[in-house]
């Protein structure tokens, strides 16, 4: 490799890595889109770390309920803390002394989604009218592509499918055929208003519109169908109160002080070991942490300190992947081969070696998720978004800048920390 060429590619590497870098600070919009890119201003801070909003609701049990008033609240509080899983990584329900249920959020608002409550099928709008189908009688509540079409799929039981046959026959003949969906005993304004037109005797439906536009969308209006299927109610006549940290700041300052540490020490570890190569190659572990933190920002994590160390092992795992392939190349110019010779003998053994570890530890790492933890699978994540990085940088961007940066450091050993204790004629 001729020498200003190498030059040329270790420069323009470089400036890419620093660009990909400043991404994770500057935020901007994407042209042609109505997208925000935020970077780092995307991540937010989970209960533990930031706080956020608390408020406690009473509990009405359905007169249909078959089980104990302690299965009510246990399979309440379930359905609640699945639902609030789906969008935080801390969030929390439980039953208070009170026999009240406390939800918990790191956010500015509690949502109604989460909620729980009666679902009320009618042919009239309004308190007053008979309620025709109830979570009684609904089997099984699924979100359904009908062709381009995103909805709902309601099984009922064989009792509500007598039930909603007759509601519709009922709504069907009428001029404004229209059905009105009640949750939460909000009988001011109806959660759904299908249009009916003929009777339904087939014992399940398809319930499209009702602000049903796509997949996310659709999968929130079986969740919110699904939880009818309890047989209680969630109310209060309180506003949400502000749940403050009691030690996040400390906890925040003694996560920042540590990953810096770790960051430093892999730097200056790696110098030691490897001298200008070891700083060299730190760009490429630079690039893969900036490439995590922009993923988890995307995905829009909320930043927990189980996440957080899960995010720095994944930043340590790299870098012990870095320094094995460094180390490789030493041990095959130890024996005599030129530089360029030695990192391509050496990357090929490296390669296959490092694709069997990210295997083996990625599967490794996804087998902890049948642990039932939100803290444990808060930790998963953010190890696993700290894998594409470490593919890419360990495999590939290392190699490229180790390659181009000793082309023209060629008779410098001591530059690079080698040795060479043997001499091959390649020639």
């Amino acid at each position: 490799m001729k020498k200003k060429r190498a030059i040329r590619n270790y420069v323009l590497t470089s400036i890419f890595v620093v660009l990909v870098f400043l991404l994770t600070f500057i935020p901007f919009p994407v042209p042609g889109t109505s997208y925000n890119f935020m970077g780092l201003a995307n991540l937010h801070l989970g209960l533990e770390l930031g706080g956020g909003v608390k408020n406690t609701y009473d509990i009405e049990i359905a007169d249909w309920y078959e089980g104990t008033e302690e299965d009510a609240y246990r399979e309440t509080v379930d359905r609640v803390q699945y639902l609030l899983d789906k969008q935080y990584s801390d969030a929390k329900a439980y039953i208070n002394a009170d026999k009240k249920i406390t939800i918990e959020v790191p956010d500015t608002t509690i949502s109604e989604s989460f909620l729980i409550g009666f679902i009320e099928m009618k042919s009239e709008s309004g308190e007053d009218a008979e309620a025709k189908v109830t979570g009684q009688d609904i089997e099984s509540v699924e979100y359904m592509l009908s062709g381009t079409t995103h909805g709902v799929y309601i099984k009922f039981t064989e009792e509500g499918k007598e039930k909603f046959a007759e509601l519709t026959k009922t709504v069907s003949s009428k001029d404004e055929q229209t059905m009105y969906i009640y949750m939460n005993k909000n009988y001011d304004q109806a959660f759904s208003e299908p249009t009916v037109t003929e009777e339904n005797t087939m014992g399940y439906t398809f319930i499209s519109g009702s602000g049903i536009t796509n997949k996310s969308s659709g999968k929130a209006y079986a969740d919110r169908l699904a939880g009818t299927m309890i047989g209680v109610n969630m109310t209060t006549k309180t506003e949400a109160t502000e749940v403050v940290s009691e030690n996040g700041n400390s906890v925040r300052i003694m996560m920042t002080i540590v990953t810096i540490a770790v960051v430093v020490a892999a730097v200056v570890v790696a110098y030691v070991l490897f001298k200008e190569l070891g700083l060299v190659s730190s760009l490429s572990l630079f690039f893969a942490l900036a490439v995590s933190v922009l993923v988890s920002a995307i995905f829009d994590l909320q930043i927990t300190v189980a996440g957080w160390l899960g995010f720095v092992i994944g930043f340590v795992f790299n870098y012990v992947l870095h320094l094995y392939y460094l180390n490789v190349i030493k041990r095959e110019y130890a024996k005599g081969k030129k530089f360029i010779v030695s990192f391509s003998s050496g990357y090929r053994g490296a390669l296959f070696n490092m694709l069997d570890v990210l295997l083996l530890t990625t599967g490794s790492v996804l087998f902890l998720l049948f642990i039932p933890s939100n803290l444990v699978r808060m930790f998963v994540y953010n190890f696993l978004m700290t894998i594409p990085g470490t593919a890419f940088t360990s495999m590939f961007l290392n190699k490229v800048f180790a390659v181009n940066y000793t082309a023209f450091n060629l008779k410098n050993e001591k530059k690079v920390n080698f040795t060479k204790e043997a001499n091959i004629d390649e020639n």
